[in-house]
């Protein structure tokens, strides 16, 4: 029901095949050329890690908002026409979970002399699990009438109980991402070029 896996499987695969070197630092403005080069430096690896994990988790949360505006552009209409501002909070919620999913945190800091490595954890809602889970409770939202071929969906019955769904739901382990760092002549911890 949701159509949202490939962009989805775009930004895992920039994840975990290409690495992602992030810049930590992400603001809303485009960064200066002096700041596009710069490398940032940490006391310890410690701190490095904690910092890029809130930065490949901005990083994928910002490339899934710009892949995708909307989990179901149709329901956002029919949201948009009646007058209800809990269902409203409901579906802008739940297009917010499955959007901006993704939760990246250090799963493991390995340091060995000036070189280290940092492996992030990252989580997600399992959309094959609310798939199945919409599907099997279909007769709470939807009505088939066979003899027209028709089925009639109650869209405010699946917005609630998809938004149930996401809201109790704990994310899973997606995947994992390595970076590698160095220690400098500086003492000090940045990513290894």
């Amino acid at each position: 029901m949701i159509k949202f896996t490939k962009a989805r499987k775009i930004l895992m695969g920039l994840m975990v095949l290409g690495q992602l070197t992030a810049v930590p630092a992400i603001a809303n403005a485009a960064p200066t050329a002096k700041e596009a080069t710069e490398i940032k430096k940490y006391d310890s690896l410690d701190t490095a890690a904690k910092d890029y994990a809130k930065a490949l988790q901005e990083i994928s949360n910002y490339g899934s908002r710009k892949m995708l505006k909307s989990i179901n552009p149709d329901v956002d209409k029919y949201v948009a026409k009646i007058n209800n501002p809990t269902l409203k909070k409901q579906w802008e919620d739940s297009n917010t979970m499955l959007i901006e999913q993704f939760e990246v945190s250090v799963y493991k800091v390995n340091e060995n002399g000036n070189d280290g490595e940092v492996i992030f954890l990252i989580k997600g809602y399992d959309e094959k699990a609310l798939d199945k889970y919409l599907g099997d409770n279909a007769s709470q939202y939807a009505k088939v009438d066979s003899g027209k071929d028709e089925i009639e969906v109650d869209i405010e019955k699946y917005i609630k109980l998809q938004y149930n769904y996401l809201k109790n739901t704990k994310k899973i382990n997606l995947a994992t991402s390595t970076v590698k760092f160095t220690k400098g002549s500086d003492n000090k911890w940045q990513v290894a070029k």
